[in-house]
């Protein structure tokens, strides 16, 4: 049986769910983490997209992505996830499929819905009783955030301000 057809809406935001397979803890190490993380900026210059926000787990990662050029959300996911794959069982003797299955992606429409999926993916370690405050995750966009370190982030969303939904425009938030 053929797979669905994604279905993409005009907006160009995304928030994007990976799985490791079996869901596995194939991103526990500090240094994998930092491996996606750096593989992401260099997909990052190629295919000119923008990183909003972000959280890796030690079996998931999340992300909000403004996809900006020529290339559309599957292939700069099919670029990242590939090549990291590669990357990951080249270099740790892993055999088989690192993710499990296709991407997840829901389109990001509004203002209200970006914090709340913001909100959601610096959550995660939260939830998983990992910190006790989201800033303090090192693998999320809650720390670069918090601590104005904005090294493949765009944008300017402060964490304060996350309970205002008077943010403004799109543009306004991520200009």
């Amino acid at each position: 049986m053929s797979r669905y057809k994604r279905f993409y809406q005009d907006c160009n935001i995304y928030h994007v769910m990976i799985r490791c397979n079996n869901r596995q803890m194939l991103l526990r190490k500090h240094s994998t983490k930092m491996l996606l993380l750096k593989s992401l900026g260099k997909f990052q210059q190629r295919l000119d997209f923008r990183i909003y926000g972000y959280v890796i787990m030690d079996n998931h990662a999340h992300w909000l992505i403004e996809i900006q050029g020529k290339h559309g959300l599957s292939v700069v996911m099919q670029k990242i996830l590939l090549s990291f794959g590669r990357y990951f069982r080249k270099n740790n003797t892993y055999v088989g499929h690192f993710w499990q299955g296709r991407f997840k992606s829901v389109a990001i429409t509004t203002d209200k819905s970006m914090i709340e999926v913001l909100k959601y993916v610096h959550g995660n370690p939260l939830k998983a009783k990992i910190v006790d405050r989201i800033e303090d995750y090192v693998y999320s966009s809650a720390y670069k955030y918090s601590n104005i370190k904005n090294d493949i982030l765009d944008g300017v969303l402060v964490l304060t301000r996350y309970g205002d939904t008077s943010v403004g425009s799109c543009e306004l938030i991520m200009s």
